[in-house]
This record gives structure tokens, C-alpha cells and sequence, in this order.
């Protein structure tokens, strides 16, 4: 057997769907027999189509972010999702995305397997609520990864603010949205050199503003995620502050979500009280002072008032991580 024909054999009879995508324009270019075979569809209904096109997956949106991401100089883990078969069979997969170069252009390779232990239980959540859930943590840990002294920020963080939420009595919908977006709200951080994530010296104005860009850039890895809340809007507005000081648009006021100030609260309070590779940390009694200092100046007075008494008179204290 000729090597191209046993290569060929091989890839089509792999328990792995193989499908070379166009960065460009995200169209498969190149597949296996595997991938057109478990959609249940013939070879030429899949070659030149959109990969993420949302005939072959419930949530599309994920699968363009997935492949997004891919272009970032990141190691991503295996993403559990769902695939549509054409008859409307749910299959459950894991995805591979890797970055490639061929023929001058820019591609993506995507590896997809079946994932085996995927179960949906009756009266748990949705399987698009959990593959959200799942990219949402996948891609927390991508950040970790990049910057190792963020490891268990965005837990906490998620932690004290959904915590403060149900203490206000706050919709289950608003909860859900300010969990996603906590999880979420550092991710642009990727984007900036790990060398001045981790610089031990004062940062330089260029760096600071490096570090200032994380926000707009969380927003464009995103952007392709149709998530069911406002949870870009609180991402976007988290390092806003109610006397205007905030980045990046200034917001003042009413102009800012309440779910965004309480991220920020929180996101201030855990970066106050960790070592951090430029200042040492903070008693939690310290942390608290600066944020009554900053009531109806940073945040909201009666948010401020309500995360101290979490903490003073509730006994809430940061989850260990």
C-alpha cells in the first residue's frame, strides 16, 4: 500500500475526527472521514463549511471563541462540548485546538474524540448551560496558567461576590451572570508578557497601561460567546469606579452595574490581602479600612456597607484555594 493511502487509512479509520480550519474565516479546509461521518453527513457537506456553523454544534458561539483562542501562544486544555448530529442526536466531545502554519496561511487544527463520560441527569442543568460552565473554568485555568500568582484569584473572587449578591437578595439570573463574569473578569490578562505580570519592581507607566489594556482585551476573546446575562458588560466595567477614576471608559455613578462594583470589591479586597510579586499583603482588617474609605468614593456606599458586614458581622472569609 502506497504511504499516502496507508496515512490515509490510518486518519479515516482513527477514533479521532482531524478538521483543519482557515483562521481566516474559520471554513474546514481539510478533514478526515471521521468528522463528516459522526455528523452524518456526506464529505462535501463539510468541507468549506463554517466549522462553528450552528447546524453542527447547540452553542456555536463557544466553538468560535474555542478556535479564537487558539491563536493565543497558550497551552489549551481539552474542551468538553457538544456536537448536533443531523439528525439532532446530541454527541458529546472533546475538542483539541492547535495554531498551525500551512501553506502561508494561518490555520487551526482541531481534534475532537468522544467524550465517554458526559452524562446529562434529568433536572440538571442544561447541556448549553454546562458546556458554558465548562469553557468559563477551562478558561480560568488557561489564565492561571500564564500567570501562576493569579492561581485561585478568580475562585475567590467568584466566591465573595455571588456570596455578597445572595446576601442583598439579588435575582438568581443577576447571581449567574456576576459568577460568569468574576470567572472570567481577569482572562485579558493573557495578553500582557508574563515577565511583567511577574516583575518584582515598579512597574513603568508603558506597563501599567500594558496591564490596563486586560480589560479590552478579555472583552474581544469573548465577544463570540452568546452568554444569557449581561456578563461582558460586568467584565467590561469592573475597574470602573463610581467618581469617575476608572478604566477604561470612566464611568461614573448609576452609569456603573452593581454587579460589576461588587467583582470590583472583590477583585480589590483578594489583591489587597495576597503576596504579590510587587507589595505584601494586607491584613483583612486593613483591606476592609481602605474599602470604607473608599465607600460612595470607589464603590457604591451601601455595597461597600454590605460586603464589610459580610465579613465583620457574617464571618465570611475568602475560600481556601
Amino acid at each position: 500500500m502506497p504511504p499516502n493511502d496507508a496515512d490515509r487509512l490510518m486518519l479515516d479509520q482513527a477514533d479521532a475526527a482531524l478538521v483543519l480550519i482557515d483562521a481566516a474565516d474559520g471554513r474546514v479546509v481539510h478533514c478526515n472521514a471521521v468528522w463528516p461521518q459522526w455528523l452524518g453527513l456526506a464529505p462535501e457537506q463539510v468541507l468549506q463549511a463554517p466549522f462553528a456553523q450552528e447546524s453542527f454544534w447547540p452553542q456555536p458561539q463557544v466553538v468560535r471563541t474555542l478556535v479564537s483562542l487558539a491563536g493565543l501562544p497558550l497551552a489549551m486544555p481539552a474542551m468538553a462540548i457538544n456536537a448536533r448530529t443531523a439528525d439532532g442526536q446530541t454527541l458529546p466531545l472533546l475538542l483539541w485546538c492547535k495554531p498551525l502554519q500551512h501553506a502561508q496561511r494561518r490555520h487551526v487544527l482541531c481534534t475532537l474524540v468522544r467524550n465517554h463520560e458526559a452524562m446529562h441527569e434529568p433536572g440538571s442543568e442544561s447541556p448549553q448551560g454546562q458546556a458554558l460552565k465548562a469553557v468559563v473554568l477551562t478558561l480560568a485555568a488557561v489564565l492561571e496558567g500564564h500567570d501562576p500568582a493569579s492561581i485561585g484569584h478568580q475562585q475567590r473572587v467568584a466566591d465573595l461576590a455571588v456570596t455578597l449578591a445572595r446576601k442583598l437578595k439579588w435575582p438568581q439570573a443577576e447571581v449567574q451572570s456576576i459568577e460568569q463574569a468574576a470567572w472570567l473578569h481577569d482572562l485579558g490578562m493573557v495578553s500582557v508578557p508574563s515577565a511583567i505580570l511577574g516583575k518584582h519592581s515598579l512597574l513603568t507607566t508603558d506597563e501599567i497601561w500594558l496591564i490596563q489594556q486586560h480589560v479590552e482585551a478579555g472583552i474581544r476573546m469573548l465577544e463570540h460567546i452568546d452568554f444569557p446575562g449581561p456578563v461582558i458588560a460586568l467584565i467590561a466595567q469592573h475597574h470602573e469606579r463610581v467618581n469617575g477614576t476608572g478604566y477604561p471608559l470612566g464611568l461614573q455613578g448609576d452609569a456603573i452595574l452593581r454587579g460589576a462594583q461588587v467583582i470590583g470589591m472583590a477583585d480589590v479586597l483578594d489583591a489587597m490581602t495576597r503576596e504579590r510579586p510587587y507589595q505584601a499583603a494586607q491584613s483583612m482588617a486593613q483591606a476592609l479600612d481602605t474599602l470604607k474609605a473608599g465607600a460612595d468614593v470607589m464603590f457604591d456606599g451601601e455595597l461597600v456597607r454590605a460586603c464589610v458586614e459580610l465579613f465583620e458581622v457574617d464571618d465570611y472569609r475568602f475560600p481556601e484555594v
